[in-house]
């Protein structure tokens, strides 16, 4: 018999985005953010860090995400969380069965990476 997930585990709402080229009013394109999926999700933060760059303190947040199986998730996507933004650092189906994903993330990087 199949494992059941449950519905309350999915408490948060995230939003998954990709990259894409955009044409700017005046005809040249640049690179833009648009919004690939909102799923519901679990968020769980794993450890945050603090590191010294150039005499200035940066400091890290990872978590994990836990969702539905989406496909078409890629690593070069990134994920919005309320006004915060996390880069996808590793997405992880568990046993391969295509119920949940983990996806893996960080957040506190100026490049989104």
């Amino acid at each position: 018999m199949a494992r059941m997930i449950k519905a309350g585990k999915y408490n948060k709402v995230i939003t998954l985005q990709h990259q894409k080229e955009v044409i700017t009013d005046y005809g040249g394109v640049k690179v833009d953010w648009v919004d690939f999926k909102t799923v519901r999700a679990s968020v769980e933060p794993l450890q945050g860090n603090e590191f010294f760059t150039a005499a200035q303190l940066h400091s890290e947040t990872q978590l994990r995400i836990r969702i539905h199986y989406v496909d078409g998730i890629l690593p070069t996507m990134r994920v919005t969380y309320g006004d915060r933004l996390f880069a996808i650092t590793a997405i992880i189906d568990s046993k391969e069965n295509h119920r949940e994903l983990q996806i893996m993330c960080k957040e506190g990087v100026t490049d989104g990476r």
